[in-house]
């Protein structure tokens, strides 16, 4: 593995997308929470590798057909003779709001090897997200990964990315997660997760809980209202583009992707991440935010080709 690559890990999945209205017509992209971010990590310049487990069944080896062609390093996958795990995404409501059906049992998302527990050499950055880095064996092994990414000087981000029919209940999954909230640099959270989580605390206590855990910056998405940054130095708002939306699917990952390819590019990932500046993160927030909307002009996670700045 080169130097200085950000390792990203969480749950790849088939995502049948609605090609109508009704739900009569469906196609099968690429998903899945770690495979977007490694995705847009890659198309916007990042060098990126994934780890993960994924199937050797069709939709498994498209994986890893697109994994080679965006230039991802696919040297941690775990080969796994389970199905590939999938996602079936309801024809959407107003404003492209998402809601997927998840299939995991017995698929190779559940492969209990599939996720590295100790971190190689070379990596710079960790990108721990959604389901796949904190519940079952994926889970457990991601606390591992992060602890050792931390002990050998990787900055670390976490991405919260609810899916509340996976989780456990409330107070459990709660606990899962701000364990490795605690563990993070950055962390990236939704408003609808701020409210699954905690629904009687307004948004900013939940920040400020969690700055109070140990994380030095706290993302949190707000759809088409664009995102808020909350560091030691406060909070940094950007506006989201007006676009026309097609879906949101995979827009909070392609919106982390940026932030982590701007921080990248200027050379503020491992342990350099205390000394981005206010500029630095605006202009990650702004990236970020242009990115996710370009992607929901178009179905699926398709982020652009895009080099950061």
């Amino acid at each position: 593995m080169t130097q200085g690559v950000i390792l990203v890990t969480g749950e790849a999945i088939g995502d049948f997308i609605p090609r109508d209205g009704e739900g009569r017509h469906y196609e099968a992209v690429l998903g899945g929470s770690g495979f977007n971010a490694a995705l847009a990590l890659a198309r916007f310049g990042a060098s990126v590798a994934y780890a993960g487990a994924l199937s050797t069944d069709a939709l498994g080896r498209r994986f890893r057909t697109a994994l080679a062609a965006e230039g991802i390093d696919a040297g941690l996958v775990h080969d796994s003779a389970r199905p590939s795990a999938i996602a079936v995404v309801a024809p959407l409501g107003p404003g492209g709001v998402p809601e997927f059906g998840l299939y995991l049992d017995g698929t190779a998302h559940a492969e209990p090897e599939g996720t590295p527990r100790s971190s190689p050499p070379g990596v710079i950055h960790l990108h721990a997200t959604s389901f796949g880095a904190t519940v079952g064996p994926s889970g457990e092994a991601t606390l591992a990964l992060i602890e050792s990414a931390k002990a050998q000087g990787a900055s670390i981000s976490y991405d919260v990315n609810i899916r509340a029919s996976v989780l456990p209940e409330r107070a459990l999954a709660t606990a899962l997660i701000e364990q490795r909230i605690a563990l993070a640099d950055i962390v990236k959270v939704s408003l609808d997760d701020l409210a699954w989580l905690h629904p009687d605390w307004p948004a900013e206590k939940v920040v400020a809980h969690w700055q109070g855990l140990g994380a030095a910056c706290v993302l949190v998405t707000r759809g088409g209202q664009g995102a808020s940054c909350h560091g030691a130095d406060g909070p940094i708002e950007s506006a989201a583009p007006s676009v026309v939306v097609v879906d949101t699917v995979g827009a909070g990952d392609t919106f982390i992707g940026g932030v982590l390819a701007v921080l990248a590019r200027r050379g503020l990932l491992g342990q350099k991440l205390t000394s981005a500046t206010q500029g630095d993160l605006q202009a990650a927030l702004a990236f970020a935010c242009e990115v996710a909307a370009d992607s929901c002009t178009r179905p699926g996670c398709d982020p652009p080709r895009r080099r950061a700045t």
